[in-house]
């Protein structure tokens, strides 16, 4: 068998007979998977007691109280400012998935966290059937499409051997080869509502163009177009994925001669309708000194793609299967020939996606790491195919052992691998709630201060605090925060050290109203650690044992 051989084509009165069990088990896993992952949520509100708020978040704070900053925002608006940072700037930023929680909490009635957890398993169900249908795309055998469905839905990489180290070492090496969230499906379903749903756009663009191409269906590629459009009015780093893919299929099903012509034109249909969101984005990098900044910082993070034996580590088995069968690829490459000379176009999205994904991950900019999205899902895919269909035969020809049964033990044994990160990110959760603290809660003195400012203070007040209770100001009062975000706050690190210096006792009363009146603060939030020196231009408003907001009186 050829390392890219086609599964063997099952009857399709086989498929119909097993087609509703199968949707039947992939509605049962999608609410299992809902319910999981709803569990650390339960508990963030359980375990709160009197003296303490869940902020409804189980992860990553500072992005996702970005976020409801943005849908606070959103709810009243259809272009926002960014409120993150002290500076002012043109109210031109749109974003389709937070718009839509915006105006929903808005309609409801319910905090933005608690509109957040009502779409959460919505979207989460949406991407794990997205990815079923996909795989239908490409397998021809039921054993092979569950096989790599349930690796690219429940699989996490060899993160776990980090964690096993850490029970000696005492310290997680290489954190972001765990917490990665863009490759991690079951990890994305959990914590970041939005890049699910971004992930099943991504895949169904993806998907209705490949069976664009092969249907030459110019009404496949239009809806495809129409994802596409969807996705870049929402998270339009992944239109750098669709347009390489796309583009890379095309391009090869025109070399093959499959209608050179026509294939370019359903290539433009798929990539045309969502121009303009990228336009529009670049215009905001381009035109916008907010948002430029912004763009700028976002290197602050640290955060980008690891290197490849890192990549190995975060990945996990299924890239290691792919990769070691790159030799057998060398050495069948007049076999692989033959294959892409007859192979539909969604085999050959697999593999395009899979080996043009891979270029994305390095692409030099601050952000390449986005280049992830959704990668799990060929790796899988690729993963599966040369398991079933190169290991399993060449192993049957050194030891006869029944080759169906050999194939059901080696794709159950695959699945079973690739859980345990998984099951460490879900506990671990529970762990790190179970703190009871920040940043995934605030005490009811702090909920007060914040509630305080957004009955009694203006849109515009700048809020100056520490980056703890900051984060969450834009979010809770609709003003402008002077420290809230390692990207959305321009000139991060200064105001860090900024804010450090008035708080600090140390310097002097001039250094200290000099940060107040550069950047036009009307507020100062100071909670139970932090205080700050007294002043005669701070007034007390509101005071609780564990928190004080102070107003800035004008200077004489």
């Amino acid at each position: 068998m050829g390392l890219l051989t086609l599964a063997p084509t099952v009857p399709r009165s086989v498929l119909a007979r097993t087609g509703a069990r199968d949707r039947v088990a992939v509605g049962a896993l999608g609410l299992a998977l809902m319910a999981l992952t709803g569990l650390p949520y339960m508990y963030g509100y359980l375990v709160a007691g009197p003296e303490r708020q869940f902020m409804g978040i189980v992860l990553n704070v500072p992005d996702t109280a970005q976020y409801f900053a943005w849908a606070r925002e959103f709810g009243h608006a259809v272009l926002i400012e960014n409120k993150l940072t002290p500076e002012t700037g043109d109210a031109v930023y749109f974003n389709l998935f937070w718009w839509c929680i915006g105006r929903l909490s808005v309609a409801t009635g319910l905090g933005l966290a608690e509109t957040t957890q009502l779409v959460r398993p919505l979207v989460g169900a949406v991407y794990v059937i997205t990815i079923y249908w996909l795989s239908g795309l490409i397998a021809h055998n039921r054993l092979e499409r569950w096989t790599a469905f349930l690796v690219a839905v429940l699989g996490g990489g060899l993160g776990w051997i980090l964690v096993l180290s850490k029970q000696f070492s005492g310290v997680l090496s290489a954190p972001l080869d765990v917490y990665i969230t863009e490759a991690n499906t079951f990890l994305t379903v959990m914590a970041f509502p939005h890049q699910a749903a971004a992930g099943a756009l991504l895949i169904l663009t993806l998907g209705l163009a490949a069976r664009a191409f092969e249907r030459s269906s110019a009404a496949m590629a239009a809806l495809a177009g129409v994802t596409g459009l969807l996705l870049g009015v929402q998270h339009g780093y992944d239109l750098l994925i669709v347009y390489a893919v796309v583009g890379s299929l095309g391009l090869a099903l025109a070399l093959r001669g499959d209608g050179s012509w026509r294939t370019f034109g359903l290539g433009g249909l798929v990539c045309g309708p969502s121009m303009p969101a990228a336009l529009y984005l670049a215009y905001l990098a381009r035109e916008s000194p907010i948002w430029r900044g912004v763009l700028a910082q976002y290197g602050n993070a640290g955060v980008y793609t690891p290197s490849p034996p890192h990549l190995l580590v975060l990945m996990g088995l299924p890239l290691l299967v792919v990769m070691t069968a790159v030799p057998l690829a060398i050495i069948q490459r007049h076999r692989i020939a033959r294959w892409l000379r007859r192979a539909d176009a969604p085999q050959l999205l697999m593999w395009t996606w899979l080996a043009v994904g891979y270029l994305l991950l390095y692409i030099p900019t601050d952000f390449q790491i986005k280049m992830l999205a959704c990668w799990q899902v060929p790796v899988a895919f690729g993963a599966t195919r040369v398991l079933l269909h190169s290991y399993i035969p060449l192993a049957e020809r050194v030891r006869p052992f029944g080759t169906r049964n050999l194939a059901a033990i080696a794709a159950t044994v695959f699945v079973l691998v690739v859980l345990p990160v998984n099951v460490y990110l879900l506990a671990w959760r529970f762990v790190d709630l179970g703190r009871v603290d920040h940043p995934y809660f605030l005490t009811r003195d702090e909920i007060g201060g914040l509630q305080w400012l957004a009955t009694h203070s203006q849109p515009t007040d700048v809020v100056l605090s520490s980056l703890a209770i900051g984060q969450y100001v834009p979010s809770s009062t609709g003003n402008p925060a002077f420290l809230a975000h390692w990207a959305q706050t321009l000139d991060f690190y200064s105001k860090q050290r900024l804010v450090t210096l008035f708080f600090d006792p140390s310097p002097s009363e001039q250094e200290r109203t000099t940060v107040l009146d550069d950047f036009n603060v009307r507020y100062v939030f100071a909670d139970a650690s932090e205080q700050p020196r007294d002043s005669a231009r701070l007034a007390t408003v509101y005071t609780s044992p564990g928190a004080t907001v102070y107003q800035v009186r004008a200077a004489p």
